[in-house]
């Protein structure tokens, strides 16, 4: 079996050189006409190359009301990647997200960051899949905020091939009435090889 998949040497100086699927190819043609009775099996599967991409936001804003998760009044961060033929990625989202107590020292509120997938693929965001930060007290005698670093990375299985671009959303939980605040946020995507089963 003659394999495909990987790169041929550097051609020799002076000498023009011949892709190498062209090469074989051509070898393969003048066998089918030459030599009765030889074959040869030839592979033009090449091998997935992972690939990484990823995007930041540095601005503190401010996310809105508990609900479904949505944008930041600057969207993003975002990236694309093309999915190849194993249909797998790693995706790593983080932020840093802070949000205070109430004057009457009750705290119910929280945050969380997903990703949103469009394109060749497509996911929503899930609470599943993020990042999460979340704090319920109460009875304490003065107001206090709270500051924490997020992040989440999952991989997924079964993708399409093609071109598929993954957003940060956000996320805001908990019924206190104090805002929930996101920064230095980032995403970044793997494209990752087939398993192999042993």
């Amino acid at each position: 079996m003659i394999d495909l998949s990987t790169d041929p040497p550097p051609p020799e100086p002076g000498r023009p050189g011949m892709p190498r699927r062209r090469l074989l190819l051509a070898g393969l043609c003048g066998l089918a006409g030459g030599a009765g009775g030889a074959w040869v099996t030839v592979s033009l599967s090449g091998r997935d190359r992972p690939a990484v991409a990823a995007d930041s936001v540095a601005a503190v804003e401010q996310a809105g009301t508990p609900g479904a998760f949505a944008d930041l009044a600057t969207a993003g961060p975002s990236v694309t990647v093309i999915v190849g033929r194993s249909g797998r990625c790693a995706v790593t989202v983080g932020a840093t997200v802070a949000y205070g107590s109430t004057n009457d020292g009750i705290l119910s509120q929280g945050g969380a960051v997903s990703f949103e997938a469009t394109g060749a693929n497509t996911q929503p965001p899930s609470l599943e899949r993020a990042g999460r930060s979340f704090l319920s007290l109460s009875g304490i005698e003065v107001p206090f905020s709270v500051t924490q670093t997020i992040s989440f990375t999952t991989v997924l299985d079964g993708l399409g091939r093609g071109r598929t671009t993954f957003t940060a959303k956000y996320h805001v939980e908990g019924g206190s009435p104090v805002p929930v605040f996101f920064s230095d946020r980032t995403i970044v995507v793997t494209t990752l090889a087939g398993v192999t089963g042993g």
